[in-house]
Order: C-alpha cells, then structure tokens, then sequence
C-alpha cells in the first residue's frame, strides 16, 4: 500500500467515526426527551399515581429547585409509554414549589396507563420519571351483586359496604329482620337491614354479626377477604404514615390517625342535603374514594345505633373468645380508630385482597 492510499483510508475511517458520533449525540438527546431530563433548575423528588378506581386516578409530584423561570408545570398520561405533552396535558393554576396534585377522571376500567409530572421553561420541557398504572374494575359476586373497587398502595378494596345474603357454597345467611333481642344465641350467624328497614340497604349494605363475617363458607366476591387487623394496618399507615401501628398502639387508647379517617369517609352531610354523615362531618375529603358510609350498629339486645354518625367495619382478628376487633370513623373529626366489640353485634364488611404486582 502506498502513502497516498494510506492517507486515504485513515481519512475515510476518521469521518465514519465522527459520523457515528454525532448518531450517538442525537440518539442520546431522543433518549433524553423520553425520560427524566436533569439539566433543568427544577427537579421532581417523586411522583405517584394511587387511589385508583375504575375511571380515575390521583397524581401527585414534588417539585423542588428553582422554580422562579418555570412557566407551567402539571401532568401529562397516555396509553403509551413517555406521555409528553403532544398527549393528555392537565396544567396546575399555581406553580409553587413542593407537592402538587389532580384527581384525573374519565379513564376507561382495567386499562394500563403511563403518567409523568412536567415543567417547562422557554419551550423547554424537562419530565419525571414515568409511573405505570392500571385502573381497577368492578368485581361480581356470586350473588349477581357488584361492586366497585379502588386500589389503595398494593391493596384494592371494596368502595361499597357488602350485601349479600348468601355464604360463597350457596348456603343462605340467616336474616336477623324482626329477631328483637338474640343475646342468648350461641355464635349468632345474622345479617340486618339498619332498624330493620330495607330502603338503608342500596346506601348502606347490610349488618353482620362476626361469626358471618369469619364463616369458613366465605363471604366476600371470588378473590376477595374480609381484612384482618394487619390488612386495616398496612392501610391505615400507607394513608397516614405518622399514624400509630396497632401493634404499637398504648393500651386504653382507640385512635390510630388523626387523619385517614377523613380520607377514607364520603363527603358532605344530611343537614346540607350533600350526603349521608351527620353534620359537621369534620375532615371528610374522600381524597381515596374509598366512600367510608355511616352505616351504624346492631346490637344483641335488640337496638340499633350509629347511623349517620359511624362508619364501622368488623376485622376478621378476634380480641377473644367473645370479641371480635372492629375498626371505625366518625362524624366529629377525620380520626381512624379501633375498639372491640361482642362477636354477636353486627357491624358492616368491606372485603380486600393484595393488588397483582
């Protein structure tokens, strides 16, 4: 080979290297434009997307940095991975720094989305990372009852107080209507209509007593259980994570948040005409659409109580031989609380399961 030819061919691989570079370059900007952008003065700390029920989803993000240049900051969610806002755009009024949220509506049920948080800033768009989500759908019993579920962190739950009447083999639950006092049975299997009126039952669901909610027979829709005290704890500190675990809970005192309660419960009250709690229904926001109803007690002596004023859910965690551990929430203030009751006194059921991972 000559020196001419030598020359020549150091030549023509030089600029195929810089070619190849320069590919890298944009390639690496691409990449960039579809994941988190760091190069911005803002950052976001985090974004989640929970509390997601069959139509809607709450996002959150924080924002942190400085966000004095940013012009609009907000999410943006597809049905596509790297949702940028050539997609579905929902812009924040008020750009300050820290926690900013939405409550998305009109999804479609069990469908899988993708959402990431956004600011920009002079036509520059710097993004979250992406968080993946799929909407729940309504779960049907064996009794032809549905009902409509909400998942909350890595547990999904009923939104309605159950309803039915019949055990999971077919076996027909026995009907307390009209009973009077019953404080003499043995391990009493009863369901109730609050005061023994059955136009409570589409708002309310039924009552039952504890040996119901425990029977082997089961009680809940196909995948679905009544929640233990562990599955009411994880839940109660994935809402409140200042809340006291109930393994950790002092003797003598009830109250394990000051707030999920208020997260948890239906919002307005009779007096407004805005729902279905006794005025002043302190704290309500509802934020996980969980829809906590005040749907009271029965007791063995043959009374009713509580309705408008508790929210109360029988656990399938026994105290002892005769009690059974409950948890509840009140008209009075946005408090989570636990307490146990006799085994024969009905309470409501919402039944749970672990979310797929």
């Amino acid at each position: 080979m000559n020196l001419k030819n030598s020359i020549y061919n150091r030549f023509k691989y030089l600029v195929f290297g810089l070619i190849c570079m320069v590919g890298l370059v944009v390639n690496s900007c691409d990449d960039n434009n579809n994941g988190p952008t760091p190069h911005g003065p803002a950052s976001f700390e985090w974004i989640i997307a929970d509390y997601i029920d069959d139509t809607s989803v709450y996002f959150s993000a924080d924002i942190a940095g400085d966000i004095t240049s940013v012009i609009n900051v907000g999410f943006c969610w597809s049905e596509n991975s790297s949702p940028s806002l050539d997609d579905n755009v929902i812009y924040m009024v008020e750009i300050i720094p820290g926690i900013f949220s939405f409550r998305l509506t009109g999804l479609q049920e069990d469908r899988t989305y993708f959402v990431r948080a956004f600011y920009t800033i002079d036509g520059d768009e710097f993004y979250s990372e992406e968080k993946v989500f799929q909407t729940t759908k309504p779960v049907n019993a064996l009794d032809e009852n549905t009902y409509g579920t909400v998942k909350i962190g890595d547990q999904i739950w009923l939104t309605e107080n159950l309803r039915t009447v019949v055990y999971n083999n077919g076996d027909s639950i026995l009907s307390g209507r009209g009973i009077g006092n019953y404080s003499n049975y043995n391990e009493p299997r009863f369901y109730f209509y609050y005061d023994d009126d059955t136009t409570h039952l589409p708002e309310y669901g039924k009552l039952y007593t504890w040996y119901v909610a425990t029977d082997p027979r089961g009680v809940c829709p196909p995948e679905f259980r009544v929640p233990d005290i562990m599955d009411f704890n994880e839940l109660i500190l994935h809402l409140d994570p200042l809340a006291t675990s109930i393994n950790a809970l002092p003797s003598g005192v009830n109250e394990l948040s000051a707030i999920a309660g208020g997260m948890l419960k239906a919002t307005g009250n009779l007096t407004d005409d805005t729902g279905l709690w006794e005025q002043p229904n302190n704290g309500a926001s509802n934020v996980t659409q969980m829809s906590l109803l005040p749907s009271g007690l029965r007791d063995p002596s043959g009374s009713f109580d509580g309705l408008g004023f508790n929210a109360a859910l029988w656990s399938f965690t026994e105290e002892n031989l005769t009690r059974g551990i409950m948890f509840y929430s009140h008209f009075l203030n946005a408090g989570f609380y636990t307490n146990n009751f006799s085994k024969k006194s009905g309470y409501a059921v919402r039944c749970m399961k672990e979310a797929d991972q």
